[in-house]
Parts: structure tokens; sequence; C-alpha cells
């Protein structure tokens, strides 16, 4: 058996964009991760992708796999193998491409920096109860794969922050530790929070399930944001 991959290849250095087609011998337990190693030792050492634990945590290795934001470390190609069809590996949607299945997330890891989305201590220290915690862990599960941000359609809005980091305000917004506390919920007013379409594409793209649209819903209805 055979996987048949069609890869998109962008040289930056002349702006050329192709798709290229190659097959691989399938293997047990391979991966997409596994089988585009494959094809850079053994078939086109020149084709550039991004991978690091190969453990499903680091989120570097995301990319699209027929059009949907996968984990190329975590999903497996049998399914893929067995319908006998080519399947299309692009780089991340609205992200600018680097080379071949490379994308850009430094826009992103920017904003994150300019709303300062992380935890600002406060002089004392408060203990958070364990009911809590167990629902500050879904928002903090987030690896930063980028796939639900490339999987949401409103980001084309510039001033839109996105479901990534609207996770990420949740999280701040609900944790006692914080000094910052309710002005959280303001950067995300002033994000375009209620710009969210509640298509639940998000959700759907996210591999660690921390549910972005469920948090911002969460947040529109938060006593301190509705009006």
């Amino acid at each position: 058996m055979e996987l048949k991959l069609k890869l998109y290849r962008y040289e930056p250095q002349s702006g050329q964009e192709s798709y290229q087609s190659v097959s691989v011998p399938y293997e047990e337990g391979m991966t997409f991760l596994s089988a585009l190693q494959k094809v850079k030792e053994e078939i086109d050492p020149t084709l550039s992708f991004r991978a690091f634990c190969r453990a499903g945590i680091c989120g570097t290795c995301a990319v699209l796999i027929d059009g949907f934001p996968k984990l190329a470390c975590r999903e497996q190609v049998l399914p893929y193998v067995l319908s006998g069809k080519e399947v299309v590996i692009e780089p991340l949607d609205k992200f600018k491409v680097i080379k071949d299945l490379v994308a850009e997330g430094d826009e992103v890891i920017k904003r994150m920096k300019e709303l300062k989305l992380w935890v600002k201590e406060r002089e004392k220290n408060i203990p958070i109860e364990p009911k809590l915690a167990r629902e500050l862990e879904k928002s903090a599960d987030c690896i930063l794969c980028f796939a639900c941000h490339s999987y949401c359609p409103q980001v084309l809005e510039k001033e839109y922050a996105g479901p990534l980091l609207f996770a990420k305000i949740y999280r701040l917004f609900k944790d006692p530790r914080d000094a910052m506390g309710s002005e959280r919920l303001g950067e995300a007013l002033a994000t375009n929070l209620y710009h969210c379409l509640s298509c639940n594409k998000c959700n759907n793209a996210c591999p660690k399930e921390v549910e972005p649209a469920t948090l911002i819903r969460e947040l529109m209805l938060s006593p301190e944001g509705v009006s």
C-alpha cells in the first residue's frame, strides 16, 4: 500500500508556487509527519516543514491536510491510504508562508506580547480551589499550534484578536492570581470579542480540545461584559 501525497511547494526567492505529487510506501503506525520525513530523506531533501516533539505537545508540525488543520505527528495516514485518494498537504492558512509547509506565526505572538497575555502576579500569593483549577485547565492546554487561528474565518478582520488569543484572555480573566482581573475582559472587548461568528470552526480544529469558541461565549456572558 502507498500513501499518495500532493505537497504544496513555495520557493521564497522566486516567489514560485507549485504542487508536487509523491508516493510513500505505507508502514504500520505511519503518521503524516513520518511520511513527510520519509519524503525528505528518500525522495526530495529540499522539502521544508516544521517538527519538534513528535508527540502532539509542541504544536509546531501543524499543517493543512485536505484543507483541515491537523498536527502531522498525530494524524495517522492509514484511513487516507485505504481511500486510495491523493492527499493535499499545505501550510496553515492565513499566515505568511516562509517556505513549502512552513508558516510564520510571528504576528500572533506579537499580539500576545502587546496584550501581555501572561499572569501578572499579585503582591500576595492567592491559592485557587481545585474546582477552579480544573476549569482553567482547558484554556491552559493551548499549545500555540495556530490551528484554530488558521481555520477561523473572522481573523481576516485585522482588529479581531482570534480564538487563540481569546482563549488566553479567558484563562487570565478567570484566574484570581492575575492582578489585572476584570481588565482582561476590557482587552477582549477592545479586540472585537463580539465579532465572533460562533461558527465553532475553532472548536473543531483544536487538537487539544481547548474549545476556544466555548470560552469566547463564556467571556461574552460574563456579567462585566454584558451591557
